[in-house]
């Protein structure tokens, strides 16, 4: 399963940001590694982020 959230708004600069303290995105991160998964950001100042989440389903009867 893979899930890309992306915006066009004002992003920000990855290098110089504490991941951890931004709790929407740490709480995103932190679902994605209790399925199993991992989540990537991407953004840049002026030009959007995004999100990508992917996950393994190796069950047929795992949902999300």
């Amino acid at each position: 399963l893979d899930l890309i959230v992306s915006d066009n708004g004002r992003g920000f600069d990855i290098a110089n940001t504490d991941l951890s303290l931004t709790s929407g995105l740490n709480n995103l991160r932190s679902r994605a590694e209790l399925l199993g998964g991992r989540m990537t950001i991407q953004s840049d100042p002026g030009k959007g982020t995004e999100a990508e989440i992917e996950v393994i389903l190796n069950d047929k009867s795992q949902t999300v």
